[in-house]
């Protein structure tokens, strides 16, 4: 799901557009390593190949906490919440994906919230923001999920920061998280599912519904730029090595989907249904023995339902990864 109604397209780097200084030196006219990084930084990272991240990096400590926003949304997301008080807080169902609800910038916001306990950076992937002199560098869509691990890979080693990296996954990205810690298992610590697709969803999904799924979210429009190839994922996983025995969390959104809310073309054909929704969110927890958060009081965007929530789960497998590798 993508919620593009309320990202900000005009949001600048807080880092000034002058020639090598400061982190911008380090990060394009030379060696990632050649200065330290400061605690505070938003920009562009050259990650090789002529391709650029944005992505925004606060707090200092170990280990790293990497948040990944779901499919059409990026680093921002991590900065704002669903506003305190906001009707859509007790609605039954999950709205916020069809424009309801106030969502602000907050200092209670997932990434600010950890960055008074850890180091904490959030990116943007290609194509997920359409404005503003910073965006990622764009690619041919829709992409598979390797694409998004090689592209996660780079901009961790183009940045410097140390392993074992704490990865936070919403949505779509918990496909690249999953793909990502069977492929650099060694930079792994510990994995914080947040209402994330997994390849489970291949084993519970009829196959018609499975593929208008797909479909769906491979399709791209002058809103929506980022398409995401779910099926190919699903067997990209399958093939790869096993998961790191890592500390991991699931929280799984409460709140139903409101489908009688999408347009008519939309709702032809077989659909994915919350209850299958919820029997992989179950399946996932046992299959990479993860403590399971059920009661989240959330629809699928809990880090904007939710903060807090989300960010004790984070603050426990922190403590756990801390414990284990000092």
């Amino acid at each position: 799901m993508s919620r593009h109604h309320r990202r900000n397209h005009l949001r600048l780097s807080r880092i000034a557009a002058v020639a090598c200084v400061a982190w911008v030196a380090a990060l394009f006219c030379g060696p990632p390593s050649a200065i330290a990084v400061p605690e505070d930084v938003a920009g562009l990272l050259d990650i090789g190949g002529g391709r650029a991240i944005f992505l925004e990096c606060r707090g200092s400590g170990s280990p790293t906490v990497v948040l990944m926003a779901g499919k059409g949304n990026g680093a921002d997301d991590w900065l704002q919440v669903l506003a305190p008080g906001d009707p859509e807080q007790d609605a039954p169902g999950d709205n916020l994906p069809f424009g309801r609800g106030d969502l602000i910038h907050s200092s209670e916001a997932v990434l600010p919230a950890i960055a008074r306990f850890t180091r904490v950076c959030a990116y943007d992937r290609p194509d997920v923001r359409m404005g503003g002199s910073d965006i990622s560098t764009p690619r041919a869509q829709p992409h598979s999920v390797d694409l998004d691990v090689d592209d996660l890979h780079a901009l961790l080693t183009a940045l410097g920061e140390p392993a074992p990296y704490v990865l936070v996954a919403h949505s779509y990205s918990g496909l690249i998280a999953d793909l990502y810690a069977r492929m650099h298992p060694e930079t792994v610590g510990a994995l914080v599912m947040v209402d994330a697709v997994s390849e489970q969803m291949a084993d519970v999904v009829n196959p018609a519904a499975l593929a208008n799924w797909d479909a769906s979210n491979a399709t791209t429009s002058d809103q929506v730029r980022e398409g995401v190839l779910l099926i190919d994922a699903f067997g990209r996983i399958a093939a790869a090595p096993g998961l790191p025995a890592v500390p991991a969390v699931v929280l799984s959104a409460d709140k139903p989907w409101r489908t009688d809310l999408l347009p008519e073309s939309a709702r032809q054909g077989e659909q994915v249904t919350f209850a299958d929704w919820l029997v992989a969110q179950d399946r996932l927890a046992a299959a990479i023995g993860a403590g399971h958060i059920t009661e989240t009081h959330s629809g699928h965007d809990i880090y904007l339902y939710s903060p807090a929530l989300v960010v004790e789960a984070i603050r426990d497998v922190v403590a756990q990864v801390t414990r284990v590798h000092g």
